[in-house]
C-alpha cells in the first residue's frame, strides 16, 4: 500500500505539471496522498506541518522567494532596468549587448522573465540580423547561466538551503560551470554574432550605468558576505527606492504587487513535501532497495533529476521533488553530489519544451522551435558533460566541501 500510494503520488505530479496545474496545489494533494498511503495515523498531517512552520529555514527561504520576486517587481516600474540597457548601449557594441540584456534581465527573478528581456534586446537582434531562432537561443540560454553563480537565484538559493550547504562555497566552486555557460554560449553563437562590425555607440554616462546597477550589486555584494539572501536583496530594494527617488505610492504599489505570493506558497509547499517525505521515510526505503538490486546511486543522481528537471516545468519545482527523493540515500551530502543532481535538474529543464521561457521567447520571434533545439540541445549536453565530469572528479578525489 505504501509503495503504491508513494509511486500513484509522484505519477499524479507529473501528469498535472504536464497541464499546467498549480504547483502548490499538485504538492498538497501529492502530500495528501503519500500521507493517507503510508501507514502512519492522520496526526502525521498537522505533525509534519508543525515541522515546517517551526523550522526557520522554512521563513528564510520562503521570504528570500518573496524579496527576490519584489525586487524585480521594483526594478521594471521604477524604469531602473530599461534605463541601465539603454545607458549601456553608450559602452558597448550590440554584439555584447544581445548577450548582456537577457544575462541581466537573468539575475532577477520575475515570472514570464523571458518576454521581458526579449523585446529589450529586440534592438540589438535586429542591428544583428539574426534569424527569430537565433533570437530565442539567444534570449534563453543567456538568461539562464546565473544558476551557477547568483546568490539571489532562488533555484540555487533553494537547493542549498535544502541541502544544508553554505552558499557562498556552493558558488565558489561553481564558478567555473558559470565560465563554462557564457563560453558555450559564445561557442554556440560564434556564427551568427562573431565578426558583426561595432555599431556606433551613444553618448557614455557613467554615473547612470552605476545607479541603474547599484541595487543588483549591493543584493549580490551583501549575499556574497553571508548576509542573509532576504535582507540582502530588501537592501537592494532600498537603494533602488532611494536611488530613484520612489515617491511613497509607488513604494506602497510595488509592496502590494510586487511580492509573487503564487511562488512564495509553491516554495512552502515544497518544504512540506519535503518533511512529509522525510516523516514517512518511504521513499529512502524505496531507493535504498533499488540500489540494493544492483542499480548504480551515480545512475540514480543523473537520470532522475535530468527526467524531473524536463517535465517539472519549472526549476524550484524539479528542486523540491528531487532532493527530498535523493538526498537521503547519498552516503555524504557534499557540493559535488549536489551539483551533480542540481546540473540534472536545471539542463533537463533548459531543454524542456514546457520550459516557460523557451515557450514565451519562441512565441514573441515566432520562431521555428524544432530549429531552435539544434542550438540548444548541443549547448545543453555540452555544459552538462562539463558539470558531471567536473564534480564526478571531484567526488572522486574528495576535493573541497
Amino acid at each position: 500500500m505504501e509503495l503504491a500510494g508513494l509511486i500513484f503520488a509522484f505519477t499524479l505530479i507529473f501528469i498535472l505539471r504536464l497541464k499546467d496545474f498549480d504547483h502548490s496545489l499538485t504538492i498538497i494533494i501529492a502530500c495528501l496522498i503519500i500521507g493517507l498511503t503510508s501507514g502512519k495515523s492522520l496526526a502525521i498531517f498537522p505533525g509534519v506541518l508543525l515541522t515546517t512552520v517551526t523550522d526557520l529555514r522554512t521563513w528564510e527561504i520562503t521570504a528570500a522567494v518573496a524579496m527576490i520576486t519584489l525586487m524585480g517587481y521594483v526594478l521594471k516600474e521604477t524604469k531602473m532596468i530599461a534605463g541601465l540597457i539603454e545607458n549601456l548601449r553608450g559602452f558597448l557594441p550590440s554584439r555584447v549587448l544581445v548577450t548582456l540584456i537577457p544575462a541581466i534581465f537573468g539575475v532577477l527573478s520575475m515570472p514570464g522573465g523571458a518576454m521581458i528581456s526579449a523585446p529589450f534586446n529586440e534592438p540589438e537582434a535586429q542591428r544583428l540580423g539574426l534569424k527569430p531562432e537565433e533570437r530565442t537561443f539567444v534570449n534563453i540560454w543567456f538568461r539562464h547561466v546565473w544558476y551557477w553563480a547568483s546568490p539571489i537565484s532562488p533555484t540555487t538559493f533553494l537547493a542549498v538551503s535544502m541541502a544544508g550547504l553554505a552558499l557562498r562555497d556552493f558558488i565558489i566552486v561553481n564558478l567555473l560551470l558559470f565560465i563554462a555557460s557564457w563560453g558555450v554560449g559564445f561557442f554556440m553563437t560564434r556564427k551568427f554574432i562573431s565578426g558583426i562590425p561595432e555599431t556606433r555607440l551613444q553618448p557614455r554616462n557613467y554615473g547612470a550605468v552605476l545607479r541603474g546597477i547599484s541595487p543588483i550589486v549591493t543584493a549580490l555584494a551583501l549575499s556574497l558576505l553571508e548576509v542573509p539572501v532576504w535582507l540582502s536583496v530588501a537592501t537592494g530594494i532600498i537603494v533602488a527606492f532611494l536611488v530613484q527617488r520612489t515617491t511613497r505610492q509607488t513604494i506602497w504599489k510595488s509592496l502590494r504587487k510586487g511580492i509573487s505570493w503564487q511562488i512564495s506558497a509553491a516554495v512552502f509547499a515544497t518544504l512540506y513535501f519535503r518533511y512529509m517525505l522525510t516523516s514517512t521515510g518511504s521513499v529512502t526505503l524505496l531507493l535504498q532497495d533499488v540500489i540494493g538490486s544492483g542499480v548504480p546511486l551515480i545512475l540514480l543522481l543523473i537520470l532522475v533529476p535530468l527526467i524531473i528537471g524536463s517535465i517539472s516545468g519549472m526549476p524550484t519545482m524539479g528542486i523540491g521533488i528531487a532532493f527530498p527523493l535523493l538526498l537521503p540515500i547519498l552516503p555524504e551530502v557534499n557540493i559535488a553530489t549536489v551539483t551533480i543532481m542540481f546540473a540534472g535538474i536545471t539542463t533537463g529543464y533548459m531543454a524542456s519544451p514546457l520550459h516557460l521561457c523557451l515557450v514565451l521567447t519562441n512565441h514573441y520571434y515566432q520562431s521555428n522551435l524544432g530549429h531552435v533545439f539544434r542550438y540548444l540541445l548541443p549547448a545543453t549536453f555540452i555544459l552538462y558533460t562539463i558539470a558531471l565530469v567536473y564534480h564526478l572528479l571531484r567526488w572522486h578525489l574528495g576535493v573541497g566541501p
